[in-house]
């Protein structure tokens, strides 16, 4: 049965099956998402999160990134990080960048003596201050109501602020050759990547659709890969880690060649 795309609230047609929900596509701005009413539970952000499920994430983050976002932030601005896990982006800039005042919210407790961290829930939380730059890495894909957060992330803003969002792309190689292989009965990539674990998987025209319907002028558009190192693999064996990495790798490097890269990261600007 059709369902409304959460984006465009055009129809969203079922797309495949998958262990853990039922995956559907917009057949206007090609968004693919979980549908919340096949999930059997919702992201769990305990300690386990970092320390185990998805500890690579945080061994090797993407410094490469980092400092792309870095380059952007003005001098002595201010800088919040919604989502801030562990807070390695803000401790990152700070060393590069110690005339910058930094903010990170997130669920989890963190702890500095020059970096303020807030620890809750950004649309409960009441922020009083505005700020320069606002960035989201790897969060939006997690939010049942990615308008909403979009909202969020703008009223947090300054009027002709920054703001610098970083997703997953399935527009990518790597999200193609998933869907590949399941096709071809070897499910192992397509249920890692659209495990609900991410409620939303963006195209490269679904994110430009759903920020620019909140008013978001875009200033760049990267595609990029994480570190092959950081990808959390499902698999015990060293051997086959090492072999599902080199072709992890080997698939991320034509995705940087042929600007498929199984990230990207919007810098858009505030009204």
């Amino acid at each position: 049965m059709p369902i409304p795309c959460p984006i465009c609230q055009n129809t969203a047609r079922f797309m495949a099956t998958h262990p853990e929900a039922n995956i559907y596509r917009c057949e206007c701005c090609t968004h693919a998402f979980s549908d919340p009413a096949s999930m059997p539970r919702q992201e769990n952000y305990s300690p386990d999160y970092y320390d185990d499920r998805h500890r690579r994430w945080f061994e090797y983050p993407n410094t490469a990134l980092f400092e792309r976002i870095t380059a952007i932030i003005p001098t002595g601005a201010s800088v919040l990080d919604v989502g801030c896990g562990r807070g390695d982006f803000l401790r990152h800039v700070h060393r590069n960048r110690p005339d910058v005042q930094l903010t990170g919210i997130d669920y989890s407790p963190n702890q500095d003596k020059i970096i303020r961290f807030l620890q809750g829930d950004a649309f409960e939380l009441d922020i009083r201050d505005r700020f320069d730059v606002v960035v989201s890495l790897n969060v939006i894909e997690h939010v049942s109501d990615c308008v909403a957060f979009v909202n969020r992330l703008r009223e947090l803003t300054k009027p002709g602020g920054t703001m610098a969002i970083m997703t997953v792309n399935e527009s990518s190689i790597l999200y193609g050759l998933a869907r590949i292989g399941r096709l071809l009965g070897v499910p192992l990539a397509f249920d890692r990547l659209y495990s609900c674990h991410h409620l939303h998987h963006f195209t490269r025209a679904s994110l430009l659709r759903l920020l620019e319907s909140r008013g978001l002028k875009l200033s760049q558009h990267i595609l990029h890969n994480s570190p092959v190192k950081a990808v959390d693999l499902p698999v015990q064996s060293r051997m086959a880690d090492a072999v599902l990495r080199i072709m992890v790798g080997g698939v991320c490097g034509a995705g940087y060649v042929l600007s498929k890269g199984y990230l990207q990261t919007v810098i858009c600007s505030a009204s």
